[in-house]
């Protein structure tokens, strides 16, 4: 019987200051970014230490996932592949299926499903598959260890709020924006991401949350709102003393978490004497690896039905 491939597919990221140019062309269809952008986001992955943690953190993700799954009795080969960096997607699926893969379950590193997102990535997964068979994993933004992990993480973070604050601390949740244009087709990205939002919220004993967009691209189009800055701004006038920011659209710390969360809001919400308080990303939490080890088994089992 053959051992099939679940393959993690994740963004991906600049290893090095010198691939951000090749980088940045990959996301944008091969068209070259301008000096401006390509400085904007080398000053930013500078403050990071001039790498991004994606790699390693995928990594460990694949690991727990590979431990969780082999508790359940079940052998995968479990690998991880990039939309717009190495190792590819393609790269991947080619050097599995030369060392005799039959099956692969494609689960992208995102509970959320979107055209531009999820779609996305089993576009790439279907043009690298060949004669592999793809086994798709389905919904679950609302799995259960999913949703305990990030009210987990958000318990951490509130925990870090000083007691005097603790009785006016707010619950901002956020995700990456996308543009507008994605409600015209009906795209479930936004009701899933409030559906999440909220059972994360009352698992974390929270009675109300704030829900915005962060990390919208640079183009003139409209993108989804609220911004978080403009959420920060409404939280502080309304007499908030605190906030705690899940980054609830991001399952792993990189630029989205690491730069716009920790220096640009952080930095917005402190100016407006905001406490402002974090809460981690999933990254190699126990639960998160239980929540893939989920959504890879059930791929399996419905392709064995």
């Amino acid at each position: 019987m053959d051992r099939p491939l679940v393959l993690l597919m994740a963004y991906g990221a600049a290893r090095r200051p010198e691939d951000i140019p090749a980088y940045l062309a990959d996301i944008r269809g091969g068209r070259p970014a301008s000096p401006e952008l390509v400085a904007e986001v080398t000053h930013r992955y500078g403050l990071l230490g001039g790498r991004s943690p994606l790699f390693e953190i995928t990594d460990a993700q694949a690991e727990g996932l590979r431990r969780a799954l082999a508790a359940r009795g079940l052998a995968a080969d479990v690998a991880v592949g990039m939309r717009h960096s190495e190792p590819t997607i393609a790269r991947v699926v080619a050097e599995r299926a030369a060392a005799g893969a039959r099956r692969v379950v494609g689960v992208p590193l995102t509970p959320f499903q979107s055209s531009l997102s999820v779609g996305a990535y089993f576009k790439k997964l279907d043009e690298a598959a060949g004669g592999l068979r793809v086994l798709r994993s389905g919904a679950w933004h609302l799995n259960k260890n999913l949703v305990a992990a990030y009210a987990e993480r958000v318990r951490e973070a509130f925990a870090r709020v000083p007691e005097a604050l603790r009785g006016r601390t707010e619950l901002l949740m956020t995700a990456h924006s996308l543009p507008q244009r994605i409600l015209a087709a009906g795209d479930p990205y936004p009701g899933q991401l409030q559906e999440t939002s909220a059972a994360v919220a009352k698992a974390a004993g929270f009675k109300a949350f704030r829900f915005a967009y962060q990390s919208r691209g640079a183009t003139a189009e409209p993108w989804l709102g609220p911004e978080a800055g403009d959420s920060l701004r409404e939280l502080a006038k309304a007499g908030a003393k605190a906030v705690v920011l899940c980054p609830v659209g991001f399952v792993s710390d990189h630029m989205e978490t690491l730069y716009d969360d920790d220096v640009l809001y952080k930095g917005q919400a402190e100016a407006l004497g905001l406490g402002f308080y974090r809460a981690g990303a999933l990254n190699d939490h126990p639960l998160f690896a239980e929540a893939l080890a989920d959504v890879a088994a059930a791929a399996l089992a419905g392709a064995a039905a």
